[in-house]
This record gives structure tokens, sequence and C-alpha cells, in this order.
């Protein structure tokens, strides 16, 4: 049973039992409830824990995906900004600290442009998915077969899909199911959070395009 932003935050043990926190109802949800808000009391506060500064600056989560962004950041040339705070959000809920995201985002200000290597970093900062902007960055990936789009990532579900064709995916279909739900051996996944689960991530075709380069 999937209830509605309203109907979880209603039934709160029915929601920790039941609930995959995707958030997708939330984004979806047409009076914007904070559901991720009710799960718990305590702010989850944003921290730098490491910078590299660029024109273009890559930001990622600690416990999400700094390593892969790391290794994206000297490939591709970029900046770097490595955070703390995200991954505890996205798996346990909480409201955000405003103080701490204004200080990241006053950070990022500087960049010419800030690209988000997870779909929760862009959903928590309101910043792009570094997917779209990876054909303007003159890489290509050689890929037919299903793609997963993101929760979080439905609003760009038609740039998406434009960015990865433009990138070389030959797409033959489209996966919504959660990546807390299930995976699939045969689907090429958006977020680093499916290569934990054993999953097939864009970013390894990139690397792996880059690396014959």
């Amino acid at each position: 049973m999937v209830l509605s932003p309203l109907g979880y935050a209603r039934f709160p043990n029915l929601a920790r039992e039941k609930c995959l926190k995707c958030w997708l109802c939330v984004y979806e949800c047409p009076v914007e409830f904070p559901l991720p808000d009710t799960f718990n009391k305590e702010p989850v506060v944003l921290e730098e824990v490491s910078y590299k500064p660029g024109g273009i600056i890559l930001v990622a989560d600690q416990d999400i995906d700094a390593e892969l962004a790391s290794i994206l950041s000297d490939k591709l040339g970029t900046g770097l900004l490595v955070i703390r705070g995200i991954k505890n959000r996205y798996t346990h809920g909480g409201p955000i600290d405003e103080k701490s995201v204004k200080k990241i985002k006053k950070r990022l200000a500087k960049a010419e442009l800030a690209l988000a290597v997870s779909p929760e970093t862009a959903h928590t900062l309101n910043i792009n998915p570094l997917i779209l902007k990876l054909p303007a960055l003159g890489v290509k990936v050689s890929y037919a077969g299903p793609v997963h789009i993101p929760c979080l990532l439905r609003k760009y579900k038609d740039e998406l899909l434009d960015a990865l064709e433009k990138l070389g995916v030959a797409l033959t279909s489209i996966n919504e199911e959660c990546v807390k739900l299930s995976m699939k051996k045969d689907v090429l996944y958006l977020c680093p959070e499916a290569k934990n689960r054993g999953g097939k991530v864009v970013y390894d075709l990139l690397l792996s395009s880059m690396s014959t380069h």
C-alpha cells in the first residue's frame, strides 16, 4: 500500500514500516506537503567536507557519491564540493537546516555552473543533475536498452531523455520503479545509489568511455 504524503503523516507508524523514502509522493503532491520533516524533529545540517574551485563545480555527498564525483571531477577537469548530510535526509527524513543550505549555495555562487552527481543532491540544493550537461562537456557513451529515471528527477524527465540521446544512449524503454524497491540487471540507472545495490550506472559507462580516449 502506498499512501499520499498526508496519509503517511497521519499514520506515522505505517509510514516508518512501509514508506520507501524515495519522496516521490512529496515531489508530486499538489500541496507540496513536507513529509520528510515529519519523520524526525532534528534539522539535517549540511556541512562542507572539501572544496576544489573551478568554473564548473560538481557537488556530491560524502556518503553517497564522493568517490565517484572525485574521479569525474579529475576526468572532466571541474571543481568539486563534497558535503555531508544529504544521505541522512533521504535515508531517515527530517527538516533541512536552511542556514546550512544558504551557506552551501553561497559557496556555489562563485562558480559559473554547479552540477549534482546524485538525484538527492540535485533535489536538496535545487541544482541541475550532471547528466543534463554531459553532452555539452564533449563526452559520449555507447548503450542500447532500458533506462531508469530516478524518483527525484522526474521533473527533468524530458530533458534527461534528450541529454541521454545526445550522449549516445539508444533508449528502448523507461523504468521508473524506485531502486529501493527493486533492481534489474538489464537497466541503466542514473543514480549513484544504484551501484551500491548492484545496478549498472551511467557514470560507469562514462568513465569507461573516457578511459579509452
